[in-house]
């Protein structure tokens, strides 16, 4: 599994957003773009990840607009928030088990 793999893009947004919550602080919008150190993908990937862990129900605070859906997405990041569904996601052992065999994985290649 690469680093740039769906699910552990997925998983590093939502990790960064629950911690965020916890910690009672705002999302900082840089730390959710697609060239951030948490995400680090091309723009159209991180557009897909972003539309689709919002439909799936993982995060909320994306709006679609009309005509192109979700074609302010950079200015909607502020109001991004996990939800409990997302919260589950992180807790599950399968999830938390593909992203530590990544870092293995790039640990042992370096």
């Amino acid at each position: 599994m690469a680093k740039d793999d769906y699910h552990v893009v997925v998983f590093r947004i939502l990790k960064y957003l629950y911690q965020q919550l916890k910690k009672g602080l705002p999302v900082e919008t840089e730390m959710l773009l697609h060239d951030s150190k948490i995400c680090n993908i091309n723009e159209s990937y991180w557009r897909y990840i972003m539309t689709s862990m919002q439909e799936k129900g993982l995060i909320t605070g994306l709006e679609k607009g009309e005509g192109e859906p979700y074609a302010q997405l950079e200015t909607q990041l502020k109001d991004v928030q996990i939800t409990p569904d997302g919260i589950d996601l992180l807790s599950d052992s399968k999830m938390s088990d593909k992203v530590d065999q990544l870092i293995k994985g790039i640990l042992s290649i370096g």
